[in-house]
């Protein structure tokens, strides 16, 4: 194994699970294979992707979308999730939970509500955190270790917040249900009528507090989740890297690593015309803050990988950025 890779898995605790973060195109599903192959010999490994575009599928040649397979020749587990099963599958839970709390929307077809749950502004990242949520559970129980390809990097920075966002919600609308709660029984006990204290809407509030204060704690420790951002050498993709370095430190999340990916060596560079921008890009990168993350490139002399083969021979081109600037 690379020896810039080595000590990324080397400096983290286990159970851990590592989040990439990127523009779309700079290689998030390549790295996320490299990072599994090296975490699958020392654990329990999950690679799931929940990238629409379905990049997982070709490179590993899953038999099936949604379910975990066993990849016997890359010695770790992964899955490609179907990102529309799912946002059906939320939108009719949510749907079925509204129609409980508000008795009203009875009159509503259900398949009504759950197209105008659908087209609500936030519902993509809610249906990328239901995922992340069940992903969390597993972690430690099923997996040692759990590598997630995210979608492009603005619905990945929503997706992150939004656990934060919720728990301020939720407490408030736990405080108001308390209170009506507790108004309804004093005014039965007033008119000396029976009430039933179990509240289901109070419980289901309890509940999903619970599990965004767990999934907040888990993202927020250092010793068991980070995010590894990735760009290749140009100035879009870097700047989308420092703009999740700020919402990293703004959610309190650690940074595992910084990866440049199709590094071209300097001969090729020069070639492509493209010396300049790639030294420029490099060094704005290695000039970065990121709390004492790696600094990692992947050397590229060809075509992307296609296949998981052509994944494992980028191992030995893994290297510190320091070694090629």
């Amino acid at each position: 194994m690379a020896g810039a890779l080595e000590r990324l898995v080397a400096r983290t605790g286990r159970p851990h699970m590592f989040i990439s973060v990127g523009k779309g195109g700079v290689g998030k599903t390549t790295f996320s294979i490299l990072l599994s192959l090296a975490l699958q010999e020392r654990g329990r490994t999950l690679l799931a992707s929940l990238d629409p575009a379905r990049h997982l599928l070709g490179y590993l040649g899953l038999r099936r979308v949604g379910k975990p397979e066993r990849i016997q020749e890359a010695g770790f587990t992964a899955v490609q999730y179907d990102i529309d099963t799912i946002a059906k599958k939320v939108a009719e839970d949510y749907a079925r939970l509204l129609r409980q709390v508000m008795p009203g929307l009875t009159v509503v077809s259900l398949d009504g509500i759950v197209s105008a749950v659908k087209n609500a502004p936030g519902f993509e990242e809610e249906v990328y955190l239901s995922l992340l949520r069940g992903l969390a559970k597993s972690l430690g129980e099923e997996y040692d270790y759990i590598v997630i390809d995210t979608p492009p990097t603005g619905v990945t920075h929503r997706m992150l917040n939004l656990p934060r966002l919720y728990l301020l919600w939720l407490t408030h609308l736990y405080e108001l249900r308390y209170k009506i709660v507790a108004m309804r029984y004093t005014i039965a006990k007033v008119l000396k009528q029976e009430f039933e204290p179990h509240d289901p809407v109070l419980d289901k509030l309890a509940e999903l507090r619970g599990e965004y204060e767990g999934l907040a704690k888990l993202l927020r420790n250092p010793e068991r989740a980070g995010l590894v951002l990735i760009a290749t050498p140009e100035p879009l993709p870097v700047y989308e890297v420092k703009t999740s370095l700020r919402v990293a430190r703004e959610l309190g999340i650690r940074v595992e690593a910084i990866v440049v990916n199709r590094v071209l060596d300097a001969e090729m560079a020069s070639k492509l015309g493209v010396a300049k921008t790639q030294q420029e890009a490099l060094e704005e990168v290695k000039a970065l803050e990121c709390g004492g993350c790696e600094k990692l490139v992947i050397m590229h002399s060809s075509e992307p990988p296609k296949s998981l083969e052509g994944v494992k021979r980028l191992l030995g081109l893994v290297k510190d950025i320091s070694e090629i600037t």
